[in-house]
């Protein structure tokens, strides 16, 4: 029953599976043209002090938004279309525990946000290897995991409002979204985060929680 589930969810988020990969490779790959030029114009000197005395990020700043675009985007493209004609309904009265199903589902969405994330960080950091010391990518790791974890959170959110079946709570789930999210995007320099990440952790549980609790409103026919 989980491996039918898991293909229902890839045969409804596939196209926006494929686009989120799509943007994540072309931002590695505009950051290595990007990062290969910095060194040309500027050369090393100049630009490990811009990075030391300044405490400059070396990619692109699109990199702050990209991971919760896919994530919304991921988010959308599951659960609308269980919203369509009520469906998510049958959905969740498959033959398994209505938490179960729910869960599977959700765990699929933040599972390949998960994946795609980590295949992204690997080739940027093979790409700015060649450029930076470990220590320096250890340093702008830090800084950008936060932006990756609003990307799992930007799902888990949107797949809340999405089920969620009043129209006025979906407005007020957003708002409610839209703030938590800011604590992604706090401006930090380099291991600022380190002691906010218990709270994005937590932040990230609660976000898994609640959908379960629009699914069983939806369920019981709640406007």
């Amino acid at each position: 029953m989980i491996q039918a589930i898991l293909y229902k969810e890839w045969i409804k988020t596939r196209r926006a599976v494929l686009l989120a990969a799509a943007l994540l490779a072309g931002y590695v790959a505009y950051a290595a043209i990007h990062t290969g030029q910095l060194f040309r114009v500027d050369g090393a000197v100049a630009t490990w002090a811009n990075m030391i005395l300044k405490d400059a990020f070396p990619l692109p700043a699109a990199l702050r938004w990209l991971p919760l675009l896919t994530g919304v985007l991921a988010g959308i493209a599951q659960f609308v279309p269980e919203m369509t004609n009520k469906r998510l309904k049958l959905t969740l009265h498959l033959p398994m525990p209505e938490r179960r199903v729910l869960s599977v589902m959700l765990l699929y969405g933040a599972g390949t946000l998960v994946a795609l994330y980590a295949a992204t960080i690997l080739a940027a950091w093979g790409i700015l290897a060649r450029y930076y010391p470990a220590e320096f990518l250890a340093g702008f790791l830090w800084r950008a995991l936060p932006w990756f974890v609003a990307g799992v959170v930007g799902y888990l959110f949107a797949a809340w409002t999405c089920v969620e079946p009043a129209w006025t709570r979906r407005a007020s789930n957003a708002l409610v979204a839209t703030g938590a999210l800011a604590a992604c995007y706090l401006d930090a320099p380099a291991g600022g985060y380190l002691p906010m990440l218990p709270y994005l952790a937590l932040l990230t549980g609660a976000g898994f929680c609640l959908p379960f609790y629009s699914a069983a409103r939806f369920k019981e026919g709640a406007q």
